[in-house]
Formats: C-alpha cells, sequence, structure tokens
C-alpha cells in the first residue's frame, strides 16, 4: 500500500515493488563487489508490461550477497606449469572469489596450505569458508543475469568469471598454460607501457644502480586513507536489541587474534570476517610504508605489497565500501607507472619483464568507478584495456613477443599466448557487459553478447551465453527474441550431449522456462518450472526465491514467507545472506504488523553464524 493509502493497480497485476524497496544503508552501490554486486541494480527486476521494469525483489544470490559485477580471481604459478585451466564459465557453479592471499617462499606455502605447494591461494570465503555470492551452493553455469522479472535468474553480475571460488588459486581463470614456468611467468605478466613509461624504464635499467630517480609524479605514491579499524557492527545491534548475555555468546575473530600475516589474513577471510581483515591489510601496508598517512609518499612495491592493496580494495568491494575503496585504488586506476614493473627493481627481480599489476587487479580498478555510478569513467577505462590487448594479439600474429619485442617465442608457446589473451579479451568484454546493465544499457549489452556469442567456439559456454542474451532480452521487452535465444541454447545442448539426456530439462533450461513464463504474467507456470528446479539442485538459493517471489505474485504469502524460512533453516550457513534476509523480513511485515519478533529471531541466526561483513540493516530493524 502506498504512502496515501491507495493500493496501485496496473493491468490485472498489484504492484507490489513498493513493499521490496531496499534500505540505503543495507546496500551500498563492485567489487567491488566483485559484485557488490555492488550493482546499483541489487534489486531484482519485475517486469509488469512488455516493455517496463519496475524493482520488486531484491536478488538472491547463493551465498552471501556482495552484488559484484567483476570478477577478481588470481593465479598461481603451477597452474600455468601443470595446465590447470578451465576456459569461461560464463556464471560459473559458484561465483568468483574476490581476492587472493598469497606466499611466495615454499615453506611457508606448505604450511599453510597444507603441504599443497600452491604458490597463491584464493580466499574470501567460500560457505563452509564463507564465500562471496554463490560459493557453496552451486548456480547452474547459465544463471548469470541481474536482473529477470522480479525474479532471480542468477548471481547478480552478468557474467562471472569462470569459478570465482575459493576452490579457484589462479590468477586468470582462462590460463592453460603450457610450457616452463618462467614462460608462464612471462605470458601472464605481459603488458604494454605507454611511452613515457618505456623511457623511463630504459633510462632506469641503463643508469648507474642507485644513480636514477625519476620525478615524483612518475610514481605510484599510494597510502592507507581508512585511519581507524572497521568494527563489528553486529555485535551492537544484538547488544541494543537481544542484551549483553547474548552478545556474550557472539564469537568472531578480530585482528589481534590471527598471527599478523598473510596467514592470520586468510584465517579472517575464510571466518567471513572482512572488515578485520581490512585493518589487517592496514597494518600490513604499513611494514611496506604504504599505511595510514602515507598517501603520496614514496615507496617500493612487491608482488607482496600489490597483492595486498588487491586483496583490500576487493575487500572493500565486498563490503560496499566503493566511495573508500575509489579513493584508495585513485593511485593505482591506469597502472602504468614505472615502479609497477618488474624492471624498474633489477636488486629484487633480476632480468624478470613484464607488470607486477595482475590483470585481475587491472580489470577491477577499470569497474571500481561503476559502483560509485561512473558508468562511462568504467567503460572508458575497460576499451582501454581491451586496445593494448588487442594490440598485444597483433603483434603476436606478426612474429613478435606480446609487448611487440623482437622476443623469440617457440610455436607452442606463441599458441598458449594467443590462447591466453584472447581469453583476457572476452573476460574484458564480460566486464563491459556487466557496466552496461549497471548503467541500463541494455543495447550495449545486447551487442557485445552478440559479438561473445560469434568468438565462443566452447559449446557449453557458448550455450550459457545465448541464455544470457535472451535474459538481457526479457529485460527489454523483447519476449520473442528471448524465447529465440532460448531455444538455441536449448539446441546447443542437445548437441553438445548428442545423447537423451539432451532431451531432459536441466537447472539452466528449467530457469529460462520459468523466466519467460513470468514475462507472461504465467506465475503458477513460472513456479512449476522453479519447482522442478528447486528438484535437481535442492541447495540452489535462487532457485528458492523465485519460487518464493512466484508464490507471492499468485497471492499466497504465507506459501511464499514458508518457502525462505525454510530455505533459510536448511541452508544455513548459504541461505543466511542479506538479499534473501531482506526479503524475508520484507514478507513479514506484509504479513503481521507485528513482525520484530521474527525478525529478532533472524538476528540470533546472524549473531550466531555470521561474520562481521554482514549489513545488519537488511533485518530493517528500528534503533
Amino acid at each position: 500500500m502506498s504512502q496515501d493509502g491507495k493500493t496501485p493497480i496496473r493491468g490485472n497485476l498489484p504492484l507490489v515493488n513498493q513493499y521490496f524497496t531496499q534500505s540505503s544503508d543495507c546496500h551500498s552501490n563492485f567489487f567491488d563487489d566483485i559484485s557488490s554486486s555492488s550493482d546499483s541494480s541489487a534489486f531484482m527486476r519485475s517486469v509488469v508490461g512488455s516493455n517496463s521494469s519496475s524493482d520488486l525483489f531484491h536478488a538472491a544470490s547463493n551465498s552471501n550477497s556482495v552484488n559484484t559485477t567483476v570478477s577478481v580471481t588470481t593465479e598461481k604459478q603451477e597452474d600455468c606449469k601443470n595446465g590447470i585451466g578451465k576456459g569461461i564459465d560464463i556464471a560459473g557453479k559458484e561465483e568468483p572469489v574476490v581476492c587472493r592471499i598469497f606466499s611466495s617462499q615454499e615453506n611457508i606455502t606448505k604450511q599453510i596450505d597444507g603441504g599443497s605447494g600452491r604458490d597463491f591461494f584464493d580466499m574470501i570465503g567460500s560457505h563452509h569458508g564463507h564465500s562471496i555470492p554463490g560459493a557453496s551452493v552451486k548456480s547452474s553455469p547459465s544463471l548469470p543475469v541481474d536482473f529477470s522479472l522480479g525474479i532471480s535468474s542468477g548471481p547478480t553480475s552478468l557474467i562471472q568469471a569462470p569459478e570465482f571460488n575459493p576452490g579457484n588459486v589462479f590468477e586468470d581463470p582462462f590460463l592453460s598454460g603450457k610450457g616452463t614456468n618462467g614462460e608462464c611467468e612471462r605470458r601472464r605478466d605481459a603488458w604494454i607501457p605507454s611511452e613515457q613509461t618505456r623511457r623511463t624504464l630504459i633510462a632506469a635499467a641503463t643508469a648507474i644502480p642507485g644513480t636514477y630517480f625519476p620525478e615524483r609524479e612518475l610514481l605510484t605514491m599510494p597510502g592507507v586513507i581508512l585511519e581507524e579499524d572497521m568494527v563489528d557492527n553486529v555485535q551492537q545491534v544484538v547488544t541494543h536489541f537481544l542484551g549483553e548475555a547474548e552478545a556474550s555468546q557472539r564469537k568472531v575473530l578480530i585482528m589481534n587474534d590471527v598471527t599478523q600475516d598473510e596467514r592470520g589474513l586468510r584465517d579472517l577471510i575464510q571466518a567471513e570476517c572482512y572488515r578485520a581483515a581490512v585493518n589487517l591489510t592496514g597494518q600490513l601496508l604499513t611494514i611496506y610504508g604504504q599505511g595510514a598517512g602515507r598517501t603520496g609518499h614514496t615507496s617500493k612495491h612487491t608482488v607482496h605489497s600489490i597483492q595486498l592493496w588487491f586483496t583490500r580494495i576487493a575487500l572493500l568491494v565486498k563490503l560496499q565500501a566503493f566511495s573508500l575503496a575509489e579513493a584508495e585504488a585513485s593511485v593505482w586506476w591506469d597502472c602504468d607507472r614505472p615502479d609497477l614493473y618488474y624492471q624498474f627493481y633489477p636488486e629484487l627481480y633480476g632480468g624478470r619483464l613484464g607488470t607486477l599489476i595482475p590483470f585481475q587487479f587491472r580489470l577491477l580498478l577499470a569497474v571500481l568507478p561503476s559502483f560509485c555510478d561512473k558508468h562511462q569513467e568504467a567503460l572508458d577505462r575497460l576499451h582501454l584495456i581491451l586496445a593494448v590487448i588487442r594490440k598485444m594479439l597483433r603483434n603476436l600474429d606478426n612474429g613478435r613477443s606480446e609487448d611487440g619485442s623482437q622476443l623469440e617465442l617457440t610455436p607452442q608457446d606463441r599458441v598458449e599466448s594467443k590462447k591466453l589473451w584472447k581469453q583476457r579479451e572476452a573476460r574484458v568484454l564480460h566486464a563491459i557487459v556487466n557496466v552496461a546493465l549497471l548503467q541500463k544499457d541494455y543495447w550495449l549489452a545486447v551487442d557485445v553478447l552478440q559479438l561473445l556469442c560469434e568468438k565462443e567456439t566452447l559449446l557449453s559456454q557458448k550455450r550459457s551465453l545465448y541464455s544470457v542474451l535472451g535474459r538481457v532480452l526479457l529485460q527489454l521487452g523483447d519476449v520473442m527474441g528471448a524465447e529465440k535465444n532460448f531455444q538455441m541454447a536449448q539446441s546447443l545442448k542437445k548437441t553438445q550431449t548428442g545423447t537423451l539426456t539432451g532431451h531432459t530439462a536441466d537447472l539452466q533450461e528449467l530457469v529460462d522456462r520459468g523466466l519467460m513464463a513470468v514475462s507472461q504474467h504465467a506465475f503458477q507456470d513460472a513456479y512449476d518450472a522453479f519447482h522442478k528446479a528447486s528438484l535437481l539442485e535442492p541447495a540452489n538459493i535462487m532457485v528458492q526465491n523465485n519460487m518464493s517471489v512466484c508464490q507471492l505474485y499468485l497471492g499466497r504469502l504465507k506459501q511464499a514467507l514458508s518457502i525462505l524460512c525454510e530455505t533459510v533453516k536448511t541452508h544455513v550457513d548459504t541461505a543466511l545472506q542479506e538479499n534473501v534476509l531482506l526479503n524475508i523480513c520484507t514478507l513479514f511485515e506484509l504479513e503481521s504488523s507485528h513482525s520484530n519478533d521474527n525478525k529478532l529471531a533472524l538476528l540470533r541466526l546472524v549473531n550466531k553464524h555470521k561474520g562481521d561483513a554482514i549489513c545488519i540493516s537488511c533485518l530493517k530493524l528500528q534503533m
């Protein structure tokens, strides 16, 4: 009911979207996320007419949602050597991990990583380890779009990088490297510096060691802006509403509870204590002379210090502290200063060439402005990256190395380099689609998706792209165009399997059917499709959310509420996320004006099971 007491009606459908508005402090608008999404379209969309959409239900991802659109994953050197690469998984079975914690010394790695010998490991959780949205609960590779007619069609960003989850330990999920470890490092770190940076690097390399000092404006001089430690807001809210006794039962890690190193940082992220992890990154960056108050002061960069910054900014995006993330990232954005290349530090890295900046960090910095409503700036940055990548591919085609030098590459190394950079080119195009959706420039998203469909050769990924394209067209109100793309995705499934199972609907196909039914206001048919999908994946939070929305549209409020409450009860680790809690509390308010007791029951669950990262305002408690 609106503020004037009248119930708005459009056609024969009640406009319930006014009940599903998001509190301003619950969801700040990407990764940084990564995403998040931070996406300002954290709401799910409800198409009431064929060409109109309005906010309805907050998106339910498959884990604690960060609404991030960018995928920040990391790469470990041994993956390159062992050829661990899986190609593009459009929406991944789990959402991407936002950062990586790192270790370069083999003995430390073995202690931390159970002797696996990994050089790097991703973290931001897994839902036993508490991951970024989607971890722990499988979501169909076909559920990547954040839109969908009041129904969640999957994670909140349009296209997720392959397996942006804690299980992934590569910086670049598209890398299927072959060759020597040194060649894989060279390929991964290749980049073309600007002309000014190139001249500076040449001057530094030809000068007598210790005698060359570049001008200050040519250097990257980062520093922590946040001077006070982040605090656990959940503890304060629990104390206020439930008293000291209940608050004393809260067990969360703080910075001083863990070792003051990368291992402690990993422990905090695993425990979903992201605020404490941000505090620890600030402490560790102080060691490098880049802590609080050091912005504008010169300091050396190392692989570790840059990984700390990558982790810190990704965590801030995960926490939806976008303005702070953008402020601390402002000195990094072009990643083109000479002190961000290995050759600037011959005493540390010998003759190693290339950029110190991981590709995913570069991508994160490019999309970051879109979470502060600076969409065109983000698109400009992404197109700059795309231009460099395409120049590198032309260099490889012309018999040169990526940066245009005459470095000799074996035929196999050249093939692998082209493969890597074509995959990274696709990754940038994915990011452009995500930003276009945030900007509501759906035609740009459609154009880029069609380009990706033409380029993609892997049938499973091509199928996912067609499904994504269909969902974007639904958002535009082009039902016939959407149905055509869904049919194309279905035909690719049959071609891919080549067996009788190709004629059996899987999760992706059932969700597509449900979305089509919603667009035609056939909510019972939509519910039936989502229900069949839930039988295939009972723990899929997105599907459960969609079933609840359909029941609401059918006028069955109690059934809608029952579905979400049972989901939280059965899958407490994965379903106890902001978007689901916001939806449940909204339904509580629709059901009764005396909803506070039910909200406090949810607060007790949050107090018991969640770390310090959750935005408690999703419970809609009145302080």
